[in-house]
Order: C-alpha cells, then structure tokens, then sequence
C-alpha cells in the first residue's frame, strides 16, 4: 500500500470520529441541563475512572495506555463544554 491510499484510509476514519465526536458533545450538553437543574457539579471523578477503565477493557492491549490518554483529554473538552453551558456561555 502506499502512503497517499493510507492517507485516505485515515481522512475516512477521521471523518466518521468526528461525527460520533460532535454526537457526544451534543448528549454532553443535555447531560449539563440535567447537572444545572440538579445542582450537581459537572466533574465527577469516581465516574470519569470507572469510565477509563471500561474503554481500555475495550482497547487492545498496546493501545490501552492512548485510549486513556484520549478519553483523558475528551472528559476534559466535555467537562469544559459543560461548564460553559452552565454558566451561560454557550459559544
């Protein structure tokens, strides 16, 4: 295989994580609605580890230390995204 056939290989995959990204966001969102009307805070720790647990249980074995790294950083960009929904900012 050459490189510009992988190349479009990952455009096609990057295509589709960006879509099931934008999809997580959006319940991210709804799930900040219920956080605000609850009054509970958006982190939640004990949730966020149980979490990387389950998707490097998913993961193959030499991968599992990035998919942590990657959730690591999407509970980031969801627990930022949440926090400014909830205090009003939402742009």
């Amino acid at each position: 295989m050459d490189r510009a056939f992988l190349r479009k290989k990952i455009d096609k995959v990057d295509a589709k994580l960006v879509e099931l990204f934008a999809k997580r966001m959006e319940i991210a969102g709804e799930i900040a609605k219920v956080k605000k009307a609850e009054g509970i805070p958006v982190l939640d720790s004990a949730r966020e580890e149980q979490k990387l647990e389950e998707v490097a249980a998913l993961s193959p074995d030499e991968f599992k230390d990035y998919t942590k790294r990657l959730y690591r950083t999407l509970f980031e960009v969801s627990r930022d995204y949440q926090n400014r929904l909830i205090n009003g900012d939402e742009h």
